[in-house]
This record gives C-alpha cells, sequence and structure tokens, in this order.
C-alpha cells in the first residue's frame, strides 16, 4: 500500500445483545427499495489510487453471540446460531489496513448481563490489538459498537484516530448516538479521526473500495476488495447476518433491531444477485462463523492476523 490513502459462499448485526436497539434509518415503511451500485465502476475506481493491490485478507474473531435462528433471519426457526464478533485485515506487501477493529470485553460484556455472559476471547483481541496499531490505516464501516470500540476504548487512543478513516456520518452517530452509553464521544475526540465524504463509491486505498449501504445504519458501509492474485472480496458487513440471509433475500428479525427494511431487502437482493452471477467474486458476512470457517478452509481469507 504504497500510496497514501488520501491521496466462499457456504454461511449479525454486531450487535444482537439482549439490551441492544439499533437506529433506524430513513424509513421506507419495509417496501424494498432498489440498491442501484454500480459493480463495473466499483471495480474500475479499485485501479484509481497508485500502489499494490492487496494480497491477501485475513480475520480474527474476538467474541460471540448466540442466538436462535428465528431472530437471525425471517422464518427462522430455534435452532441455535453462533455469530462472532469480528475485524478484517487487508495485507499489501508493504502494510496493512484493518477494517474494523472489534471490541474490548467491557464493551462486549455490556450487551448482556452478569448471569448471561457470552463467549470472549482475550487472546484474539491482544492479537487485534497489535494488528491496529501496527496497520497503516483503519477503517470504521459503521458507527456499532462491535466495530469501532477496539479504536474507541484503546489506551492509545489518539495513535490509532489518526489513522482511522470514518464517513461524515460515522462521526455524527459517534457524537450523537453512540452505541451504548459508555461509548459516548466530545467533538474534539472525534475530531481526531481522518473523517472524509463520498458520493455512492470511495476509493480508500489501491484495490479496497467503500461502497455507502445506509439501511442496517444510516452511515454502513460495504467493501469491495480487489486481489493481485485477481480474486475478488465483497465485505458485505451487516446488511445480513448470515448468509442466508442473502441467498433467501429475507431480513433479520431480531425485535430489538430497528433498521430500514426497505432498503437492507434492496442490499440482500443486490447481493443475491452477485452470489449467483459473480463467480470471481467471494462474499464476507460480519458475523456469519460458518462462512468464515469456510473461507478459510477453502483459502479465500486467512484465519490468523499478520502481526
Amino acid at each position: 500500500m504504497s500510496a497514501e490513502p488520501n491521496s466462499v459462499h457456504p454461511r449479525e448485526s454486531g450487535n444482537p445483545g439482549t439490551k441492544d436497539w439499533v437506529p433506524a434509518s430513513a424509513g421506507t415503511n419495509g417496501q424494498e427499495q432498489p440498491f442501484h451500485a454500480d459493480l463495473s465502476a466499483v471495480r474500475r475506481m479499485a485501479g484509481l489510487l497508485p500502489g499494490a493491490w492487496p494480497v491477501a485478507v485475513n480475520v480474527a474473531r474476538v467474541a460471540a453471540s448466540v442466538r436462535p435462528n428465528r431472530f437471525v433471519i425471517e422464518g427462522g426457526d430455534d435452532t441455535p446460531i453462533t455469530m462472532p464478533r469480528t475485524a478484517f485485515q487487508v495485507v499489501y506487501p508493504d502494510a496493512t489496513l484493518m477494517i474494523d477493529s472489534g471490541l474490548d470485553r467491557a464493551t462486549h460484556e455490556s450487551f448482556s448481563t452478569p448471569d448471561k455472559r457470552e463467549p470472549y476471547f482475550p487472546e484474539a483481541f491482544a492479537k487485534v490489538q497489535k494488528a491496529l496499531n501496527d496497520a497503516r490505516m483503519i477503517v470504521l464501516t459503521h458507527f456499532h459498537a462491535d466495530h469501532v470500540a477496539g479504536v474507541t476504548q484503546a489506551a492509545n487512543f489518539d495513535d490509532l484516530a489518526r489513522k482511522t478513516f470514518v464517513s461524515v456520518e460515522t462521526a455524527r452517530c459517534l457524537l450523537n448516538t453512540p452505541h451504548r452509553p459508555h461509548l459516548a464521544m466530545s467533538a474534539e475526540q472525534i475530531n481526531r479521526f481522518v473523517i472524509f465524504d463520498y458520493g455512492d463509491y470511495y476509493p480508500i486505498a489501491p484495490g479496497v473500495v467503500l461502497i455507502k449501504a445506509a439501511g442496517h445504519s444510516t452511515d454502513h458501509q460495504m467493501v469491495y476488495i480487489a486481489l493481485q492474485s485477481g480474486r475478488e472480496i465483497l465485505h458485505s458487513v451487516d446488511v445480513g447476518w448470515v448468509l442466508e440471509n442473502i441467498a433467501q433475500v429475507k431480513g433479520k428479525a431480531a425485535p430489538w433491531v430497528k433498521e430500514d427494511k426497505g432498503a437492507v431487502l434492496g442490499q440482500l437482493r443486490w447481493l443475491n444477485n452477485i452470489l449467483r452471477n459473480e463467480r470471481n467474486i467471494s462474499l464476507l458476512v460480519t458475523h456469519d462463523d460458518a462462512l468464515i470457517d469456510a473461507a478459510i478452509k477453502n483459502g479465500t481469507i486467512g484465519g490468523e492476523l499478520k502481526t
């Protein structure tokens, strides 16, 4: 990643806790809204910034929530679904980029009660912390706690913030509607981030393009990654909680999640088209444990962060 950043398919919101509430995006009364992202334009933008493209993508699972499938997807049954809380690392020949940051134990436990604690993996989060420290840049896809707290709650927040990119809308959400009370931030703190705005797509680094996808939250973004090998990865982040949301074009059903359902349905249908027709693209879903296992097994992504 020599240029300066300014210049799988087998199966969360990152926030399926019993106390969780996700603010809705601009409402569409649940009526499906077509999502018109232009994949050819995204691919062109991947080549706009000078520098070598990434060589690999790695994942870390720092925690997990277990929920019945009837909360994960409309029409689901009571089968328990493990939904990891994750961070992804894009590896370049000379640097790394982190997509989201995981979360500290205190933030993870803020979604549960002392008698119903859920799995947390401190050794994995320690590796994420080191990877964040070593990364050339960090991108936060949206303001939800399991995506941002690894940065916002870090002891070296100032050092991380100066290389952490957040959209204008994410900055607004962090300031005005923090996802957990203890994640409240001042304007002065938020202004330490690299804050940027864009239209529909943004080439954040060589081979990496952000795609605006408001619906799960008003600031939600997907991430397209073109690898040197010619393979492509599309990280759908939290449009769906598992790949089955995309495969069946069915949204989440957790009562605490207040999304723009119409926008999400349109994005699910767009992703479904990619799943069926773009065989060179591997889809990632932040909280799909089985999908992540399969992607590691088939070599689409690595299961260990480069540190």
